[in-house]
């Protein structure tokens, strides 16, 4: 069950990124990353919030916390939720390259990722240990016998047959077993949309904010009150139609804002130059050159084609937000990217380029993360067998072996081990703060500060749960926490299940891999003939922009042989020498700081005489010779 849920969040999340295709410019990693910041960020801040809140107010009126839970789930609990699952795009949109390069798309993709991972960790908290409870149903799913409305969990079926399909629902007597809307997700895209209206837009229309904001706390009060008063006619009524319409919300809040991308997107494309392919030209601006392209040499070429749009996107909608001056340096990487791209967009580019070779090559320097890789799976390989392989009724022997016997206690001993790891993850991520804030690109700070956010709310929740064990709780009975919305889960979660998700949070620590091994390149200098130039370039598209330079590399020593036979100049650039073992062992994140800022300064240079002479920068397109 536990797999199916997660799956359902995962899915409802999948089908929004995919329809935001045309407009969106964030990745499908920084989009999973926004749901492990639902799960473990948002998830411990609300957590935490809540359960002092509710204390407080219940020490200082005498109630019972019990009731002050209930009160407080429709009063406070809905506007203190969705304030802190929006939060993390608040933050991350306090950088300005970050709020300029996405558009109002990203924002309602990355709203329902961060509260699609909310609503799973609600999810995961009261049915995860319920897989030998639960009632295979005829038709697919599970019901956990739970009084005269039992939850339920759908099946794959009903799973990936839906839109946006919830992790469970509430089965009534005598209603068909269907998987319901997901409603967290639903509220969070609507609240998303808000914050992309608030951070884009320009005067009065940001007070248009407030319109989604207001209706996504809105519905979750409405739909809290309901919970706790069957009997209010009118509220079940209202309901029931925005239940029957709650579907619709998500698609019309992505339809308007791809509606303004889609504007933003054809006004930057038109204006800003050498960002369109030589092929685009010629067919006016046709996908059919990037389809042309893709087609080269699948898989590469068609991940060279998507990120280099991405990149473009991100660029035009900068471009609509910031003067000139600031988006010159990422106009200058995205066409020098167009250029390579024009260079390699030929067939002998690709015949004979032996791309495991280039890639080897650019692994040398990383086989610290291998190690990396393999830690956090040992620790949390108990996790997952329990809530994959573990999670189904016929396979549920595999948790009652898990939560009894010695296994719960060396769950709690591998605590300290799985903080440790968080900890030191934290400790590298921190010192890469700066190096990641002088990047161009916006969703690389991004992601680097929803990784930060995964580490301190899993460090968080992971310190609570080891002073609980080690303070004298047991591991076997014990719950989470007595008495505490999201603290009614809590209230049914047994103690090692939470240090389970714990281990789990590890795979978001995970190092970047090839990813990032662009970054690694402009560290060494070059691979093979390449420039420091195109080794910042391939940063920007990962493993596939490794790949473009040696396609464009290949493309340009066809040319010279050409042109030698025929009697002509070789317009290729010469190979960059090959930096001090200095240099070659500076970080990937500092070299490419310290290159975009000699890039910047050096565009003007004083003379003696006191004046200023201007060069143009040598990332421009125009500036550097075909490879």
């Amino acid at each position: 069950m536990a797999l199916l849920m997660v799956a359902a969040a995962v899915w409802g999340v999948l089908q929004l990124f995919a329809l935001a295709w045309p407009t969106r410019s964030v990745r499908l990693s920084t989009v999973l990353l926004a749901l492990m910041v639902g799960v473990y960020g948002c998830g411990v801040v609300v957590a935490l919030v809540e359960m002092a809140y509710t204390r407080l107010y219940a020490h200082g009126s005498g109630l019972p916390v019990a009731e002050v839970v209930d009160t407080g789930s429709y009063t406070v609990a809905p506007w203190v939720e969705e304030l802190i699952k929006l939060s993390p795009l608040l933050l991350a949109g306090l950088y300005a390259k970050v709020r300029r390069q996405w558009g109002l798309a990203d924002f309602v993709v990355l709203g329902s990722a961060l509260g699609a991972g909310f609503g799973l960790l609600e999810a995961l908290l009261r049915f995860a240990a319920e897989a030998k409870r639960a009632i295979p149903r005829p038709h697919g799913g599970w019901v956990i016998p739970d009084g005269l409305s039992p939850p339920y969990v759908p099946g794959p079926h009903q799973v990936f047959s839906s839109w946006l399909p919830a992790p469970f629902a509430t089965l009534e007597m005598g209603q068909e077993a269907v998987s319901a809307t997901f409603s967290h997700l639903v509220w969070t895209a609507l609240a998303g949309l808000g914050v992309g209206v608030l951070l884009r837009g320009r005067g009065w229309t940001r007070l248009l904010a407030v319109v989604p904001v207001a209706g996504a706390i809105g519905y979750h009060t409405l739909n809290n009150y309901v919970a706790q008063h069957y009997d209010a006619t009118g509220a079940v009524q209202w309901l029931e139609k925005l239940d029957a319409k709650s579907w619709l919300m998500p698609l019309v809040c992505l339809a308007l804002a791809m509606l303004v991308d889609l504007r933003q997107l054809h006004h930057g494309k038109s204006r800003i130059p050498g960002v369109l392919l030589a092929a685009e030209r010629e067919a006016g601006d046709s996908s059919a050159a990037l389809i042309r392209y893709a087609a080269w040499r699948l898989p590469w070429t068609l991940l060279i084609a998507v990120r280099f749009v991405r990149l473009r996107r991100a660029l035009c909608y900068m471009t609509a937000l910031a003067p000139a001056t600031e988006t010159e340096e990422l106009r200058c990487l995205t066409a020098n990217i167009a250029a390579r791209i024009d260079t390699s967009d030929r067939a002998d580019a690709w015949q004979g380029l032996d791309i495991r070779s280039l890639l080897r090559k650019s692994r040398a320097g990383s086989g610290r993360w291998r190690w990396q890789l393999v830690i956090p799976c040992l620790l949390a390989l108990p996790s997952l067998i329990f809530l994959g392989i573990g999670s189904f009724h016929s396979t549920s022997g595999l948790q009652t072996y898990i939560a009894t016997g010695p296994r719960p206690k060396i769950l709690l001993y591998s605590a300290p081990v799985a903080l440790a790891w968080i900890a030191w993850q934290l400790t590298a991520l921190l010192r890469t703060w700066r190096a990641t804030a002088a990047q161009p690109i916006g969703e690389q700070v991004a992601l680097h500060r929803f990784r930060i956010t995964t580490a301190l709310g899993s460090g968080a929740a992971g310190a609570f749960m080891l002073h609980r064990g080690l303070g004298g709780a047991d591991v076997t009975t014990d719950t989470l926490l007595s008495p505490a919305h999201l603290l009614e889960a809590l209230d049914q979660t047994l103690f090692w299940v939470g240090l389970l998700l714990l281990l789990v949070s590890l795979a978001a620590l995970i190092g970047p891999g090839m990813g990032f091994a662009g970054l690694a390149l402009a560290g060494v200098g070059a691979v093979g003939g390449l420039t420091v130039v195109a080794a910042v370039n391939a940063a920007l598209l990962g493993s596939a922009g490794i790949v473009l330079m040696g396609a464009s590399a290949t493309a340009g020593q066809a040319g010279r042989v050409l042109n030698h036979r025929v009697g002509g100049k070789s317009t290729g650039s010469r190979p960059a020498p090959r930096r001090s073992g200095t240099a070659s062992r500076r970080t990937a994140g500092s070299a490419l700081s310290s290159r975009w800022r000699i890039e910047r300064e050096g565009r003007e240079r004083p003379k003696a005489n006191g004046l200023t002479t201007t060069r143009p920068p040598t990332c421009c397109a125009e500036n550097i010779a075909p490879a």
